[in-house]
């Protein structure tokens, strides 16, 4: 049987290499939580753009008879006055719309997406530098 003496140099060896597991496990811990800080801040900004896009409804036609329709370039337009006043001035708007919800009220929709920078992932092997997040929300036309 070995004498203690004789396992003195292996913490030496199994050091390094549980810091470095701990250094990579640190680092995609910050790149998810960064992902999920502009997950929710897309999903805010989303909400907003929204809300402030029912501006471009068409008031007189929902009056006199009714119809639901919205200028197309005007609710662009503040949607993307909505998404440079807010923290991610560089979210993509992928769609604006009307649809009806799953009860048959009408509901605007705005659709925004961002591709986030990741911080530490890059530095580790394989290819992934961004990831890319989309968010929906939508705002009820009540008439």
């Amino acid at each position: 049987m070995l004498s203690p003496t004789h396992d003195r140099g292996t913490v030496l060896l199994l050091f390094p290499a549980a810091m470095l597991i701990v250094l990579v496990l640190g680092g995609l811990a910050i790149d998810v939580g960064l992902s999920h800080v502009r997950a929710r801040e897309l999903q805010s900004v989303a909400a907003s753009s929204a809300n402030d896009a029912l501006a471009s409804l068409d008031v007189n036609a929902l009056r006199t008879d009714g119809r639901i329709q919205f200028d197309q370039a005007r609710a662009h337009a503040i949607v993307a006055e909505s998404i440079a006043a807010g923290p991610l001035p560089g979210a993509a708007i992928d769609f604006i719309g009307i649809r009806t919800d799953t009860i048959g009220r009408p509901e605007f929709v705005v659709t925004l997406s961002l591709d986030v920078e990741l911080v530490i992932a890059p530095a580790l092997p394989g290819d992934l530098e961004t990831t890319h997040i989309t968010r929906t929300e939508s705002a009820t036309i009540l008439g």
